[in-house]
């Protein structure tokens, strides 16, 4: 069987990587089954990092520019 090779984050992890983000936040947007992925072992949470930052990058905002 091959050995894991995702990095992954607990929530409070995460929360110390996005600024103003709560665990309880992400804990409702897991209930309303939207922000980024996860895996659920039990009870415990992971994010894997790689999963993160793809999310992260796809809600960046163009900072008001126009592309005209």
């Amino acid at each position: 069987m091959p050995a894991l090779r995702k990095k992954l984050l607990r929530p409070e992890d995460v929360t110390e990587l996005i600024p103003g983000l709560s665990v309880k936040l992400l804990s409702q947007w897991r209930y309303e089954k939207k922000g980024p992925r996860y895996y659920k072992v039990g009870r415990i949470v992971l994010y894997p990092i790689d999963d993160l930052e793809e999310w992260f990058e796809a809600h960046a905002g163009d900072g008001g520019r126009d592309d005209d």
